[in-house]
């Protein structure tokens, strides 16, 4: 049977592209992938989702949506699922409870694997419903670790995931929120900073920064390749926790 990934991304549009390519570079430099039959079959679905930023989210609506998406992938037959949006796991048990047997990966767990074990003075950029669902807060403080938070902070990235989702990547304005944002989180004295919005992914590019950024889109995407890896049986171990 033909292993293959179920990626449930479009939340939003612009960070579907940016992981597809992070699990391309994934296998290229996890197991030497290089020529077209090297690569997973994949199912992607770029689902529109009723959120926007600064706004109350219709629980039910988005429940209704998100399963949607993910029975497209049961259907499909795929062998595990990933879904590149932090915002999209305040609904996990939902979204698990119409996998059935497919092992769907939880951002957070790969996240907090790829923290610095040095690292106590953890903050985290997300939307506001994912700060209020507290499932990074929940397994941060698990591991020893403090949260740093600030209403500026929280302020700051509403701003700038809106102007994103408006202008995309490149655009001037958003480039210079994001530095503003960057020196808020120095001066909190964060030691790891964890970019829990995909919309914000891509704004990563060097970090001249004391604190180290830790990217939960490329790290669900590393745990991804791991676990077809592991179900495809080009490797035995090294496997993921899938929540």
């Amino acid at each position: 049977m033909t292993v293959s990934i179920g990626v449930l991304a479009g939340m939003g549009p612009r960070s579907t592209a940016p992981f597809v390519d992070m699990l391309v570079t994934e296998c290229h430099i996890g197991y030497g992938a290089k020529y077209d039959m090297d690569f997973p079959k994949m199912h992607i679905i770029s689902l529109p989702t009723p959120f926007w930023p600064g706004k109350k989210v219709d629980d039910n609506a988005m429940i209704a949506t998100l399963q949607q998406g993910i029975s497209e992938l049961v259907r499909a037959k795929v062998s595990l699922i990933a879904v590149p949006c932090n915002l999209a796991h305040c609904y996990f048990a939902e979204m698990k409870a119409v996998s059935f047997a497919i092992p769907l990966l939880h951002i957070a767990d790969s996240a907090l694997e790829s923290l610095p074990a040095e690292a106590t003075r953890i903050a985290v950029l997300a939307t506001e419903p994912t700060l209020e669902a507290s499932f990074y807060q929940e397994r941060i403080e698990a591991s020893g670790k403090e949260i740093i938070d600030s209403p500026l902070l929280r302020e700051m990235t509403t701003s700038l995931i809106g102007r994103v989702k408006k202008k995309g990547f490149h655009d001037s304005g958003v480039q210079s929120e994001w530095m503003n944002l960057m020196s808020v989180v120095a001066i909190l004295k964060v030691e790891a900073l964890l970019i829990a919005c995909t919309d914000l992914s891509p704004l990563i590019t060097e970090n001249t920064f004391s604190f180290v950024i830790v990217d939960t889109a490329a790290s669900l995407s590393s745990a991804t390749i791991k676990n077809y890896r592991r179900l495809s049986g080009k490797i035995t171990s090294d496997t993921h926790n899938t929540g």
